[in-house]
C-alpha cells in the first residue's frame, strides 16, 4: 500500500512524456489511492516546459531510439538546472541496454515493464511528498491554519 503524499503535491507534479500513453494508464491505476495526478505530454520539449512551471516536479519520459541523445543531453543539466526535481526513464524492452547510461546521466529509477510500476510509484509519491511548500506570508499561515476555507473560495 503507497501512502497518500501530503498537501505539498499541489507544489510539484508528476510529468509523464510518452507517445502510446500506456506508461500513463498504469501509473494512474498503481496510484489511484494516493491522489497524485498524471500530467502527461508527448514529448520532451512540452515536458521541459511543464518543468518551467512546477521545478521539483517529478518526471518519467519515454526512451526510444529516436528522442535518446535529445533525452541524455536534457538530464545532464536536470540535476543542475532542478535539483528539486526528480527524472525516472520507461523504455521497451529492446532499450534495456540504455539502462545504465541513463542512470548515469541521472535516472533515479529505469523500467522497462509497465507490469512493474509499484516501485516506481512509490518513489513518485514519496518525492511529491517531501517538496517544501513555497514561502507563506504569516497572514497565508494563518488562513490556511484554520478549520474553514479563506474567504472568497
Amino acid at each position: 500500500m503507497i501512502l497518500s503524499p501530503s498537501s505539498s503535491s499541489s507544489v510539484a507534479r508528476l510529468i509523464v512524456c510518452e507517445r502510446s500513453g500506456q506508461w500513463s494508464i498504469g501509473l494512474r491505476n498503481e496510484l489511484a489511492e494516493t491522489g497524485v495526478r498524471v500530467w502527461e505530454c508527448r514529448s520532451l520539449l512540452e515536458a521541459w516546459e511543464a518543468l518551467g512551471q512546477t521545478p521539483a516536479a517529478f518526471v518519467i519520459a519515454e526512451a526510444a531510439r529516436e528522442n535518446l541523445e535529445d533525452l541524455l543531453r536534457r538530464m545532464a543539466w536536470f540535476s543542475r538546472d532542478y535539483p528539486q526535481g526528480r527524472f525516472a526513464v520507461v523504455a521497451q524492452r529492446s532499450m534495456a541496454r540504455f539502462e545504465w547510461i541513463l542512470r548515469e546521466a541521472g535516472a533515479v529509477h529505469f523500467l522497462t515493464s509497465p507490469r512493474r510500476l509499484t516501485p516506481l510509484a512509490g518513489l513518485v509519491v514519496r518525492h511529491l511528498a517531501n517538496v517544501p511548500l513555497p514561502p507563506q506570508t504569516m497572514v497565508e499561515r494563518i488562513w490556511a491554519s484554520l478549520p474553514w476555507s479563506p474567504r472568497g473560495t
